[in-house]
């Protein structure tokens, strides 16, 4: 009854990871370049959004290395002690 228990409470924890992760991917690359968007149009140059769609890649990346290196952190740790 345990390992059914373990196994279902590590397939959720896996699912929220990748539901997490991919949240700090989508939202940093949608928010820069809605951004570089709103520049554009304002400013006149397609450079803003360019610029955008990149400051967001590079967040997004940014973000799902650190939450990676936590997460992974936080597992082995965990597997230590089991």
């Amino acid at each position: 009854m345990r390992d059914k228990k373990k196994a279902s409470k590590d397939v959720a924890s896996a699912l929220v990871m990748v539901l997490q992760l991919g949240i700090n991917v989508i939202v940093p690359i949608l928010l820069c370049t809605v951004i570089g968007v709103l520049l554009t149009n304002h400013f006149g140059s397609k450079g803003f959004t360019i610029g955008g769609i990149l400051i967001g890649v590079v967040a997004a990346c940014n973000g799902a290395y650190r939450y990676l290196r936590g997460y992974l952190k936080r597992f082995e740790s965990k597997e230590k002690h089991d």
